[in-house]
């Protein structure tokens, strides 16, 4: 059954430096707590908080963000103090996008932190489950949904959007306990904290000019000039979204960057006949983009920036390919029999290294970047046994079964 609140005097958001001061004290009394947020990022680059929810598994607050911007920012301060506050669990579920919103617009992440998300997927409840069906399953609670385009600046808030924003942490905490009670008994405690702790990494959400055109380059279209040149062009971007706060699309396109990478246009003329860049962008930051390109020109040929090996994917021969459509089905049926979601065990990139893999013992996999430590110690040996041929797959009726081989 779960818990019930006492939302008399907590219902409407809080607003002012006391009550903000006052709910971090009682957060303080807590050793897990749970919170939310509402944002909107449809016109902007940084997402706009407007709302922090938090919860206790008694009681749940709402905090309204805007009184706080700008110079009043410092009166958010014990409350910010309490999410990074090492002794207090902090719960959320589909952490990325709050942990960005809370480094974005506060500076800060929460941690430690439990993401119920990851937590279900280790449990048996699938890749990526809800968090309503997560509820359903786990408390037999159904919250309302339905509220994601919901401008969430409007104020005041009316009494079906408070009360959505309420159910949105107040089943978190208790939710969290079940799925940790469950993670103890499976020995999976200690990897969900590891694998929600991802999100507390301030690197994820800062500017990585040179990662994103990777990405970008994997299709072979640029040489090492025009891959160097990419670069220079993604990093301009991300400095103009940031000091403009829009949708980097607003500003210029991944594939417009990756043609001016490749053509390198050398004046104003050229670069105004390209698709992609409107005339207010190209009039105020044409010179900045055509600089850019100019850099990377000057630029002697043992000096350029160049692609590294690892952007190029690596490409299983006409056999491997066989293989791993068979490894793949098998580390299904072991996902299934461990109830944990399979992205836990291997990844699609992770599947050629570990089929090429010689090795005996699991540690070795985690030695070598194959598995993580969590997924060597529950299939390690299972799929060094397949991978020796001391398993097979059996077809019974419609099902599929492992066989040990002798």
């Amino acid at each position: 059954m779960a818990c019930e609140f006492d939302m008399t005097s907590h219902w409407e958001p809080l607003t002012t430096a006391e009550e903000i001061a006052d709910l971090a004290s009682e957060l303080r009394k807590h050793s897990i707590i749970a919170f939310d947020t509402e944002f909107i990022r449809e016109s902007t680059f940084y997402p706009g908080v407007e709302l922090i929810q938090i919860a206790t598994d008694e009681k749940s607050w709402i905090v309204d963000a805007q009184p706080f911007r700008g110079n009043n920012l410092e009166k958010l301060r014990p409350l910010l103090d309490v999410f990074e506050d090492k002794n207090i669990l902090k719960v959320l579920h589909a952490a990325q996008g709050d942990q960005e919103c809370l480094y974005t617009s506060y500076g800060v992440v929460a941690s430690p932190s439990f993401d119920t998300a990851v937590g279900a997927s280790l449990c048996g409840y699938g890749e990526s489950i809800g968090l309503g069906n997560l509820l359903k399953s786990l408390l037999g609670v159904t919250i309302k949904k339905g509220h994601a385009r919901t401008n969430w600046s409007v104020r005041p808030l009316p009494s079906q959007l408070l009360e959505y924003a309420h159910s949105d942490v107040q089943y978190l905490v208790e939710a969290a306990k079940k799925l940790m009670e469950h993670l103890e008994k499976l020995n999976r405690k200690d990897w969900s904290l590891e694998l929600s702790a991802k999100w507390e990494d301030k690197a994820l959400y800062q500017s990585d000019p040179e990662g994103m055109a990777i990405k970008l380059a994997r299709g072979g279209k640029l040489d090492a000039r025009g891959y160097a040149t990419l670069v220079e062009l993604i990093r301009w971007r991300e400095e103009r979204v940031r000091t403009l706060n829009l949708p980097r699309r607003w500003v210029a396109d991944d594939a417009i960057l990756v043609d001016l990478a490749q053509v390198k246009p050398k004046d104003l003329a050229h670069l105004s006949t390209f698709r992609g860049l409107n005339k207010g962008e190209l009039k105020n930051s044409g010179e900045a983009i055509l600089e850019a390109i100019r850099k990377v020109s000057a630029l002697n040929d043992k000096d350029l920036k160049r692609l590294p090996r690892s952007g190029k994917p690596d490409i299983p021969n006409s056999d491997e390919l066989q293989v791993l459509e068979l490894l793949k089905c098998y580390v299904a049926i072991l996902a299934d029999r461990h109830q944990i979601a399979m992205k836990h065990l291997t990844t699609a990139a992770q599947l050629l290294p570990l089929l090429r893999s010689k090795v005996k013992d699991p540690q070795d996999l985690v030695k070598n970047g194959v598995l993580s430590e969590g997924a060597a110690k529950l299939v390690g040996a299972e799929i060094i046994a397949i991978l020796n041929g001391k398993r097979a797959l059996s077809v019974s009726g419609s099902s599929v079964k492992i066989v040990e081989i002798p």
